[in-house]
């Protein structure tokens, strides 16, 4: 079970008319007034001329939201910091006309925010500032607060080298993309068991095609990547194809976590050669009734997993939100129907470490058993046992389950 995945660039030759470097347009490089006009001016005149690289010299940026569009390079000099400002006026609520026809409606203008465009890149070793920490004090729990990225119904997507820090909310939230490029991109936020951080996932990919994660660095206070899926107008719009890799993740509420939206279904995943250090959970896959959808053919391997917080690897298809639900066993059987969640058909090899909870928990509905989990050479070292409920064909080191 591996993903194979295929990023089609978008390759032109670039010229000085190409580059819009924004201070030309108004911005101030110093960091001590607000820019946004003229960042989005810079932006819309590239975009009016087909394309090009939207450029920030060396300095310190004052913004707030701003809108990419098709063939637009959002390109830092090296050590830019771009810091976006948390006053709610500049994030008004926003309404969307998706390319279905439907309307989103959303509380909060994203911090960046792009909505049924292509080839787009956002590129350099700079540090983009959400300012998290006003909002969480302001809007804490269950509060919606902005995200920072937003990016749905784009193809061809680049993000490269770039710092994501203290977002309000979400921080990289991807939903309905096809063909995306995520690499060596590092996010920081504070985690929620220290500091109030919340909600703010590192990277959401929801209902996408083809995506490949690599060399990323993430420290956060939700999971630091995660994978939904939906259903939209009746149809399932399933994750597929994706690649995670060669990554290191820190405080999180999982390392690489599947679901818990599981509706459109989610396949052909794999995650390789990354470290977990300090996250709750290290792998989790979970969904519950009323979700819906069927995860299958995923594979885990040559992963390590230290210090974490809570199991090692754990797959539910009870999961309410809560530990106390997740360990729940007042669970009866009930009919099957396109609500009831299915997971089938995982595999784990060379994965060791450690974890303060069980190394190994899997638990499924007694209508919807879990089942073809395959664990190889998997050492998870705990004061608890395996734990196994509602499942079939469980092979963990070679011994059937």
């Amino acid at each position: 079970m591996v993903a194979f995945i295929y990023f089609t660039a978008i390759l032109f030759t670039v010229t000085a008319s190409d580059i819009y470097d924004v201070t030309k347009f108004g911005a101030d490089h110093t960091g001590s007034k607000p820019c946004t006009e003229a960042i989005q001016r810079a932006i819309n005149e590239a975009a009016r001329n087909y394309g090009g690289i939207v450029y920030f010299p060396h300095g310190q940026y004052l913004s707030g939201a701003v809108e990419l569009k098709s063939n637009i390079t959002l390109d830092f000099a090296d050590k830019v910091v771009l810091r976006f400002l948390d006053d709610p006026k500049e994030y008004p609520p926003l309404e969307e006309t998706i390319p279905n026809g439907n309307k989103i409606t959303l509380p909060f203008t994203p911090l960046i925010r792009a909505f049924g465009h292509s080839n787009i890149t956002i590129r350099g070793n700079a540090m983009l500032d959400g300012h998290g920490e006003t909002w969480w004090a302001r809007m804490p729990p269950p509060s919606t607060r902005p995200v920072f990225l937003q990016i749905f119904w784009v193809r061809n997507l680049l993000l490269e080298d770039i710092t994501v820090k203290s977002s309000p909310m979400y921080n990289v939230n991807l939903k309905n993309c096809d063909d995306v490029v995520i690499k060596r991109i590092k996010i920081r936020n504070p985690a929620n068991y220290v500091d109030p951080g919340p909600n703010t996932d590192g990277i959401n990919i929801n209902s996408c095609k083809r995506v490949h994660i690599t060399g990323v660095n993430i420290s956060t206070g939700d999971d630091c990547i995660a994978l939904d899926s939906n259903i939209e107008r009746n149809t399932r719009i399933p994750t597929v194809d994706v690649l995670i890799e060669n990554s290191h993740m820190y405080a999180g509420h999982g390392g690489v976590s599947i679901g818990s939206v599981t509706a459109g279904g989610l396949r052909n995943v794999t995650v390789r050669n990354c470290i977990f250090n300090g996250t709750n959970r290290g792998l989790f896959i979970k969904s519950r009734r009323g979700r819906g959808g069927l995860v299958e053919d995923i594979s885990y391997h040559d992963i390590t997993m230290v210090d974490l917080r809570k199991e090692g690897i754990a797959i539910a298809t009870i999961y309410n939100g809560s530990d106390a639900g997740l360990h729940n066993r007042d669970f009866h059987w009930e009919p099957v129907n396109e609500r009831t969640p299915f997971i089938r058909n995982i595999e784990f090899k060379n994965i060791q470490g450690d974890s303060v909870l069980n190394p190994i928990f899997i638990v499924g509905l007694p209508e919807s058993s879990i089942k073809n989990i395959t664990f190889a050479n998997v050492q998870i070292k705990s004061k608890f046992d395996i734990f196994l409920n509602n499942t079939k064909n469980i092979v963990i080191n070679g011994n059937v389950h």
